[in-house]
């Protein structure tokens, strides 16, 4: 009743502010806060229409971030990247000081999307872009943050020499805070582990569980249940429970329910290999308990194949076959998650969006370069620079014109 009420008084204030956008934008704001996406996204959407019709690029700038921030948290990520798009355009295209926070931010966001796509490449594009923003403003909080991401990334595509070049980079170029050397700490303890150097990678784990739980839990929890993994691929198993039951305590503690639902996993495949059946299913029970309340990793439907194993070692065949047939089930839930992700990419064809925009960046840059030299007289003639501009956005056109047919029918899906 309460947002109800805010979202008619906003609807209101959008004539009463005719002068003013500032109060109107901030009652949007209000909405969200109160966690309520669905509402704050059609506050927002009739705010911009407001914000565009008095072309008023601040507060269209901000709307569409604060768009693109709110389809990203109800996984509708293809407008998440289409909203951030136009955001970033704007801020561009305004060359405004006080937009360059929001555009930094719009980079990142986009990035880490892009990177969950898999769209590396593209996520490190637009990770260059929020580095270029902030070495102008020279925030080095926001370019350590940036790093930070690309490291990230790094390590998902498996480059982990690069990932390692990356963070000696960024640890001796920058006053990191003891939180963020502590994170870098685990990520290469990550790498080395990766490239089979399992006794450097329990060198920095080790780093990362002396320097205690308080500097960063998340990161404490991450290298305990590491040090785990090394033990379990080495087959110590005895070494590798009790940091996967210190781990899985430390993370029911603090509350990380999907670290608790992996580590658990992680306690049963290790008590099956030392044949502790009673042990293993009762962990693997905790797993699917989580599960059933609503709590998924991408490889927890593995759980019911372990459960099923064990089951069939111990001969009821029976228990066996419904813990097979729940496997199967869960395999064909993530399976169709899998198959919607790829037609959502289809669907918007990020690709595609993407390299649009960046084609648009080059031509307002190379359109601010030559009015830049227009202004300093370097050429001599205003009518040779009005040539050069027409060369310029006739060659864009040109190279363009493929994609922007391709494009019509995704701008009709478009709710920008």
């Amino acid at each position: 009743m309460r947002v109800t009420i805010i979202l008619l008084f906003v609807f209101s204030a959008f004539t009463a502010f005719s002068d003013d956008l500032s109060q109107a934008y901030e009652d949007v704001m209000e909405i969200y806060r109160q966690g309520d996406f669905k509402s704050s996204k059609t506050a927002a959407q009739n705010f911009l229409e407001v914000a565009k019709a008095k072309e008023d690029i601040f507060y269209m700038t901000k709307t569409y971030y604060l768009l693109g921030y709110v389809c990203s948290q109800t996984d509708d990520f293809g407008n998440a990247i289409i909203y951030y798009l136009e955001g970033a355009r704007h801020a561009e295209i305004s060359e405004r000081e006080d937009l360059e926070a929001s555009l930094i931010a719009i980079y990142k966001n986009l990035a880490v999307i892009l990177g969950d796509y898999g769209h590396y490449e593209l996520s490190h594009k637009f990770i260059d872009e929020g580095l270029r923003v902030a070495g102008k403003r020279k925030d080095d909080a926001q370019i350590i943050g940036l790093l930070n991401n690309r490291i990230h990334e790094l390590l998902e595509e498996q480059k982990m020499d690069l990932a390692l070049t990356q963070i000696d980079s960024l640890l001796n170029n920058f006053q990191v805070s003891e939180q963020r050397r502590v994170v870098m700490t685990n990520k290469i303890g990550v790498a080395y582990s990766s490239l089979g150097e399992n006794q450097k990678a329990l060198e920095y784990y080790e780093k990362v569980v002396a320097a205690g739980p308080e500097i960063s839990p998340e990161t404490y929890s991450l290298s305990v249940q590491n040090i785990g993994t090394i033990y379990f691929d080495e087959k110590e198993y005895d070494k590798a429970i009790p940091y996967y039951i210190e781990a899985y305590k430390f993370n029911i503690d603090k509350g990380f329910t999907l670290r608790e639902l992996r580590t658990l996993e992680k306690i049963g495949q290790t008590y099956i290999e030392v044949s502790d059946y009673d042990q293993a299913l009762n962990y693997f029970q905790k797993a699917i308990d989580l599960i059933d309340a609503g709590h998924q990793t991408p490889t927890s439907y593995e759980i019911f194949r372990e459960v099923s194993k064990v089951y069939s070692i111990l001969g009821e065949y029976e228990t066996a076959l419904d813990y097979g047939r729940q496997y199967s089930e869960h395999l064909e839930q993530f399976i169709a998650q899998q198959k919607e992700i790829e037609e959502l990419d289809k669907k918007y064809n990020i690709q595609l969006l993407t390299d649009r925009y960046f084609d648009l960046l080059a031509a307002n840059t190379e359109k601010r370069e030559t009015e830049r030299m227009a202004k300093f007289g370097i050429a001599g003639s205003s009518v040779f620079f009005l040539g050069l501009l027409l060369i310029v956005l006739y060659r864009n056109h040109r190279v363009k014109r493929e994609i922007e047919n391709q494009l019509k029918s995704i701008e009709l899906l478009s709710e920008v």
